[in-house]
């Protein structure tokens, strides 16, 4: 079968390797649709721990073409997606209902071979069946918005809020999508890059502001409140949005850190501020036990996926997204 294989950073190409063998417990798919996301450029980059080679891509949907003699629940010809993060079950945090943290965590696209392929092999515990009439590159969202879910369960209550949200890439658009569903208030959309700027405000924020010619204190202050936002959304990475959030947040306010800085980053804070103002900040990892609300979202168009997928690609065009060279992209779907 056709797979693009990352053999050591920076290189990566599409190669032919073996169909997949799937084990008694297992699934075989043939992949419908598999979104790129900024975690497997990391792979690529050498910036993210796995063992090379790889085929990364964990954000997939596709068809059950074979059946494991284990497996229950899942039959051939079904439209799945996955959850990529597969739990040992028997751990501490397992056993505790935080899977998210198994001490023994495999990945599908991370510590195994993922969906950047005509085929790819899972656990049959780790699908769910897709509605009949939701495309593909659709239920290959479904990962990436169970993992927003998961974010806004962390900050509830949004209903009435005011939002800051640093970051509008996928994620911090699919978050103004879900919060303004939610009932959030006034919603301001932080982002360097004008066509993602036009884009927020088509999806729902009612501001949307270059945080590097405008200074996002000032503008709160003037736009929304002089006591700030009540939480802010974190969605870029970036250590300088993560002081720009605690300046603009108000008293009890909450900062949700979503984004993933660098590893080994360090970021000076005034942790009296935090202390005075009664701050919460909290972090947000992956998706436990959001993945059927993330399809029911997706079916239901609340999220509007359509806007948000910009670029479907071939595997031989995948390295030129891993590479950045696409231009005004905001998501892009790998469609083998």
């Amino acid at each position: 079968m056709k797979a693009f294989v990352i053999r050591a950073p920076h290189q990566g190409a599409v190669e032919d390797v073996p169909k997949p063998k799937i084990e008694d417990n297992e699934v075989l798919l043939k992949v419908g649709a598999c979104g790129i996301c900024a975690t497997d450029r990391h792979i690529f980059e050498g910036k993210f721990p796995v063992s090379y080679p790889l085929i990364p891509g964990h954000e997939l949907a596709g068809e059950v073409v074979e059946v494991g003699p284990k497996v229950r629940g899942i039959s051939v010809g079904d439209r799945v997606t996955i959850d990529p993060n597969i739990p040992c079950n028997s751990c501490y945090f397992c056993r505790i209902g935080r899977k998210h943290f198994c001490e023994n965590w495999e990945a599908i696209g991370v510590t195994r071979d993922g969906g950047y392929a005509e085929y790819v092999r899972v656990p049959y515990h780790v699908v769910y069946r897709m509605p009949s009439d939701m495309p593909f590159e659709i239920g290959a969202l479904t990962e990436p918005v169970a993992c927003i879910l998961h974010g806004i369960d962390v900050i509830e209550p949004v209903m009435g809020v005011d939002v800051a949200i640093f970051g509008m890439g996928p994620i911090g658009l699919m978050f103004i999508q879900l919060l303004r569903h939610m009932g959030a208030s006034r919603i301001v959309a932080f982002e360097p890059v004008e066509f993602r700027r036009e884009m927020a405000l088509r999806i729902g924020a009612d501001y949307a502001v270059d945080p590097l010619t405008e200074n996002p204190e000032e503008f709160v202050k003037e736009h929304i409140s002089r006591y700030g936002v009540d939480v802010v959304v974190e969605a870029s990475g970036s250590l300088r949005a993560i002081k720009d959030s605690l300046r603009i947040v108000k008293p009890t306010g909450r900062i949700l850190l979503f984004g993933v800085p660098p590893k080994d980053a360090i970021l000076e804070i005034k942790p009296f501020d935090i202390y005075r103002n009664e701050i919460t900040v909290a972090g947000s990892f992956t998706n436990p036990y959001t993945m059927y609300r993330a399809m029911e979202v997706l079916h239901e168009r609340i999220v509007t996926a359509e806007w948000i997928i910009t670029h479907k690609l071939s595997l031989d065009e995948v390295i030129r997204a891993i590479k950045g060279e696409l231009k005004d992209v905001i998501k892009a779907v790998v469609v083998p």
